[in-house]
């Protein structure tokens, strides 16, 4: 995704169905107003991603948060844990 077209609010009403269509396509937009409240148009697609970036963000910002709070186990005692959970299923 390269650098957001800018409009203005009355540009993007004349040019809604074009616009709408670059957006599809992957391109992103910038709708500009007088009130100063921007508004960003992104595809469906770019919109999943960053969703997808955020929640592996919020992972790490966990896991580092897990290791800083020493809540952290080994790989031995996990698998132990594991094992007896899988034998709990039998």
């Amino acid at each position: 995704m390269g650098l957001p077209k800018i409009k203005s609010a009355t540009s993007f009403r004349d040019t809604l169905y074009e616009t709408l269509k670059e957006v599809a396509e992957g391109e992103s937009h910038i709708i500009t107003s007088k009130n100063g409240r921007n508004v960003v148009l992104i595809s469906q697609d770019e919109y999943n991603k960053l969703l997808d970036e955020c929640q592996i963000l919020r992972a790490i910002a966990t896991g580092v948060a897990d290791l800083d709070s020493d809540r952290t186990v080994t790989h031995k005692q996990a698998s132990a844990k594991l094992r007896k959970l899988k034998s709990s299923w039998k």
